[in-house]
C-alpha cells in the first residue's frame, strides 16, 4: 500500500527533478541491464540456431552494442543533468544566504544599540527587544549553518591549518554557551589531560565542529543536567568528546544522525528548536582534518559524541 502512495521507485527520482523518463538515471540502467540480459541470451540461442552463419551473429552483436552505447550515453546525460540541478539549489541558497546575512547583521548591531545600559528602553520594551535579538541570533545561526553547507557540497571549505591549543579552542566555547547553559540549569565539566600538545588544524574549523556538538548537549539536556567535555591524547591523535545526560537518540534513527536536516522523533516530540545542520557539519569538518566522528547513544539516557584527529595535519 505504500508503494502505491509514494510511486514505482523507478519513476519517482524522475518526478522528484522533473525530468523525463528517457533521461532518469535509474530507469534508463534498470533498462540497460535488462536489454544486456535479452542481448545475452538472445546471442546464445542466435548463435545456436545460425552455427553456419557467424555473420548474423555478429550483427545482432552490433545492433545491441549501439543501442547500449546509445542508452549508456543518456544515462550520462541524465546525471549530467542532476548534477546541474543540484549545482543550481546549492548556488542559489549561498546567494540567498549571504543577502540575508548583512541586514539580519544590522539588525543584530542596532539592537546591541538599543539595549545599551544608557538606553531609555522601559522594562516591557527591553523585553521585546530580547526576544528580537534572541530570534536574530537563530537566523543569523541558520544562515551560517546553510553557507557552510553550501561550501561542503561545493568543495570550497578550505582550511587554514596552523598550531593551535584545544584547550584554549574548548574554553572560548564554553565560555560562549555559558548563558545558554544556565538559563537551561546545565552544567559544564570539563576532563583534559594537562598535557596536550598543540595541534595543527584549522581552529575556526575545529570551533564550529566542538560548538555544534556542546550546543546540541545543552539543547537537547531537558530540565538540567551535565555535559562533559574532554580531550586526551591517542597515540598520534587528539580524541575529543562530549557527553550529556539528555534524550538521546532512538536506536532506530541513529544511522541517519549525520544526514542533512535530520532531527530524531523525540527531540521535535520535545519541541528543541534546531536545523538539522550541526552534525552534518562536524562530520564535514572532522574528515576535512582527516579524522573520524561517531556517537553511543541510549534514548532517555544521554549520548556521547567523539571526534578523532591526526595531531599533524600539515
Amino acid at each position: 500500500m505504500e508503494q502505491t502512495k509514494k510511486g514505482f521507485g523507478l519513476f519517482k527520482e524522475c518526478r522528484q527533478y522533473n525530468i523525463s523518463l528517457w533521461q532518469c538515471p535509474s530507469f534508463l540502467f534498470f533498462i540497460l541491464g535488462a536489454l544486456n540480459i535479452g542481448a545475452m541470451v538472445s546471442t546464445y540461442f542466435i548463435s545456436t540456431y545460425y552455427t553456419d552463419e557467424p555473420e548474423i551473429t555478429a550483427l545482432l552483436t552490433i545492433i545491441v552494442s549501439l543501442l547500449i552505447l546509445i542508452i549508456g550515453t543518456t544515462v550520462v546525460q541524465g546525471f549530467d543533468r542532476l548534477l546541474e540541478t543540484s549545482r543550481m539549489k546549492t548556488e542559489f541558497v549561498r546567494i540567498v544566504s549571504h543577502q540575508l546575512r548583512t541586514p539580519l547583521s544590522s539588525l543584530r548591531w542596532s539592537l546591541d544599540v538599543l539595549m545599551r545600559e544608557d538606553s531609555n528602553a522601559s522594562e516591557e520594551q527591553m523585553e521585546y527587544l530580547n526576544i528580537i535579538k534572541e530570534n536574530n541570533a537563530r537566523m543569523l545561526k541558520l544562515i551560517n549553518d546553510l553557507l557552510d553547507v553550501t561550501r561542503i557540497e561545493m568543495g570550497s571549505m578550505g582550511l587554514e591549518i596552523k598550531p593551535s591549543d584545544l584547550k584554549k579552542i574548548i574554553a572560548e566555547v564554553v565560555h560562549e554557551l555559558a548563558p545558554l547553559a544556565k538559563a537551561s540549569n546545565i552544567l559544564f565539566e570539563n576532563g583534559y589531560e594537562k598535557d596536550l600538545p598543540p595541534v595543527f588544524v584549522d581552529p575556526e574549523k575545529i570551533k564550529i565542529a566542538i560548538t555544534n556538538l556542546v550546543e546540541n548537549a545543552v539543547k537537547y539536556t531537558l530540565g538540567g543536567g551535565k555535559v562533559k567535555i574532554c580531550a586526551e591524547k591517542e597515540n598520534k591523535n587528539i580524541l575529543i568528546s562530549v557527553s550529556d545526560n539528555g534524550v538521546g537518540i532512538p536506536f532506530y534513527q541513529q544511522k541517519n544522525i549525520f544526514n542533512k536536516f535530520f532531527r530524531s522523533d523525540n527531540v521535535i516530540r520535545h519541541q528543541t528548536v534546531g536545523t538539522g545542520l550541526g552534525l552534518f557539519i562536524v562530520k564535514a569538518i572532522v574528515e576535512a582534518h582527516r579524522g573520524r566522528v561517531w556517537f553511543k547513544s541510549q534514548e532517555g539516557k544521554g549520548s556521547t559524541f567523539y571526534f578523532r584527529i591526526p595531531i599533524d595535519n600539515k
